[in-house]
């Protein structure tokens, strides 16, 4: 177990210490372009947009699936309203 220990702390001296053949500004760009794919979502492709769009027009056609017909919202009695 301790030679484990050794080689890996071997080989991430090689890889980010003062002798590293790899500069620190290098690993700044490596680091920068993975948060960069993390952060900025990726435009959808012409089928998960025509799949999007199939399923809510399916939600439409069998009522929305949360209790309402059509997905409508109820009117409010404007006149109950007023009395107050």
């Amino acid at each position: 177990m301790d030679q484990v220990l050794d080689d890996a702390y071997t080989v991430t001296g090689q890889l980010f210490g003062p002798e590293s053949g790899i500069p620190w500004w290098a690993w700044v760009f490596v680091l920068g372009a993975i948060m960069f794919k993390l952060l900025v979502s990726t435009p959808k492709t012409a089928r998960e947009i025509t799949d999007d769009r199939d399923r809510m027009i399916l939600e439409e056609m069998l009522g929305g699936g949360d209790g309402r017909d059509g997905g409508k919202k109820p009117k409010k009695d404007k006149k109950k309203d007023k009395k107050k």
